[in-house]
């Protein structure tokens, strides 16, 4: 308990003296120093060059001594605080008229610049694979990295890679990306990733329902890599458009063939026109399909009017066309 009493005393003995110390800047104990309430603190700035200014800092100053460098600006992208110590000590030394209200006085500096994203050094990565020799197309996998580079926005934010190290067998690679080149700014990054080779496959672009036949519009080609592509894929657009789904299928994964068929054109149980068609006749009937049928398929119907089961060929919905051979 004797512990705690002594802390609490030494935080209020803390907080007094801040609070006099502030109070010592905003008021002048000899009166020389008078507040010019035209200079205002700025509460952030944001600068392009590698100095701050004076008048980075402070609104209302006089233009001779706006562009006084007072201190280094961060590194490009990056932040930093200036307290209210640092900022009345600037002032006293630029004989500026201003002194800090309270101790919570600050501003933010903030460097600008310009980034290079992780997906523009892949695609300069991508173009020196393939200079090596890796035939496209293939993805980039840079290891999880997600970082941006933040250069001086003078300098041109231009990739190049310095070097690369490529193990075939496991397709990983090491790359020296520069930045910067031929400036004082010039950084090199040593990064390392993998290649996957892509498969060119047909996905649908919206979900599919069962017994669905897919459209044209529903359909188009995806590169995904060719260790996802399981064997039974379908390779071919065509063999796709105009099937019917044998369960739902989902956007952008392989379709497999035996998740699709020939549109059902014949249901079991519905009636059905029998053609027969030879070179010295032709003959309908109405008939009964005993069992279901794409286009092309052979199946059972009854003719009403015999009663007898026939086979037949399904030549269009709800059309079958009678077997001269099978049919007597």
């Amino acid at each position: 308990m004797q512990i705690q009493k002594i802390f609490l005393a030494l935080i209020l003995l803390l907080t007094a003296l801040l609070t006099d110390q502030a109070q010592g800047y905003a008021q002048s104990s000899s009166g020389s120093q008078t507040i010019d309430t035209n200079i205002l603190l700025r509460p952030d700035a944001v600068v392009e060059g590698q100095y701050v200014t004076l008048g980075d800092i402070f609104s209302g100053v006089d233009p001779e001594l706006a562009d006084i460098p007072v201190a280094h600006a961060p590194q490009p992208g990056r932040q930093t605080v200036l307290d209210y110590r640092w900022l009345y000590g600037i002032a006293q030394r630029q004989k500026l008229q201003w002194r800090p209200r309270t101790t919570a006085d600050q501003i933010v500096i903030t460097r600008a610049s310009q980034t290079i994203s992780m997906d523009e050094i892949a695609d300069e990565i991508q173009n020196a694979l393939i200079d090596q020799g890796i035939k496209p197309p293939f993805s980039i996998d840079l290891s999880g990295e997600t970082f941006q580079i933040h250069l001086p926005v003078d300098v041109p934010p231009a990739v190049e890679i310095t070097g690369i190290d490529i193990n075939q067998r496991t397709n990983r690679f090491i790359a020296n990306v520069t930045t910067g080149a031929q400036t004082a700014q010039q950084r090199t990054y040593r990064m390392s990733g993998r290649y996957f080779p892509l498969a060119q496959v047909p996905v649908v672009v919206e979900p599919i329902q069962r017994g669905a036949v897919v459209r044209p519009d529903q359909v188009e080609y995806r590169n995904i890599r060719s260790e996802r592509v399981p064997a039974g894929t379908i390779n071919d657009i065509n063999n796709v458009i105009g099937k019917e789904a044998l369960r739902p299928i989902k956007p952008d994964e392989p379709l497999m063939f035996r998740d699709f068929s020939n549109p059902i054109l014949v249901r079991r149980g519905s009636l059905v026109i029998i053609r027969l068609i030879t070179e010295n006749m032709s003959l309908t009937a109405r008939g009964k399909a005993l069992e279901d049928g794409a286009k092309g398929s052979v199946i059972r119907v009854m003719n009403m009017s015999s009663n007898k089961t026939i086979q037949v060929e399904v030549v269009a919905e709800n059309e079958v066309r009678a077997l001269p051979a099978m049919s007597q």
